[in-house]
């Protein structure tokens, strides 16, 4: 499957879950992420299984991270990167109006837990999609995803 999508060259993303709640939400955010082109995906404190639904095999296309801690996590964002967080929070930027930076690594909290406060104090900037209650995660982040194409393609 040919990609679409392309950023500039200075521009790349990856996008992932605190805490998932099911793999089958992993599954579908990499499949997403594949299709529209990010570099990578992780999870934060999970363990993630490949499945057999993988139909594209996107495990070998773009790599999965798995970081057992937030500190781990936050030790291995690339440089002049910034971290989104993705959120229901009133200080956070509504998605339409939302500049994506060139350079961003997505963080995404778990439908019943969302992010930490810890996670949140961490994130450079915050960004909310439309509604009164959290959308499945992996719902959440192809919005994502699909709305920063959008804006910088």
């Amino acid at each position: 499957m040919k990609r679409k999508w392309k950023m500039s060259e200075e521009s790349y993303f990856g996008i992932g879950i605190f805490r998932p709640k099911t793999e089958e939400n992993v599954g579908s955010l990499w499949r997403t992420a594949f299709v529209f082109g990010a570099q990578f995906i992780f999870v934060i404190d999970s363990k993630y299984q490949k499945k057999s639904s993988d139909v594209l095999k996107v495990w070998s296309r773009i790599p999965l991270f798995q970081y057992k801690t937030i500190e781990a996590f936050l030790e291995t964002v690339p440089y002049s990167c910034k971290i989104i967080g993705v959120e229901l929070d009133e200080m956070a930027t509504p998605i339409q109006n939302f500049v994506h930076p060139q350079r961003a690594v997505y963080l995404l909290g778990s439908e019943d837990h969302g992010l930490t406060k810890e996670l949140k104090n961490k994130c450079n900037e915050m960004v909310q999609l439309p509604g009164e209650s959290s959308l499945n995660v992996a719902a959440a982040g192809s919005i994502v995803i699909f709305d920063r194409i959008n804006k910088l393609t």
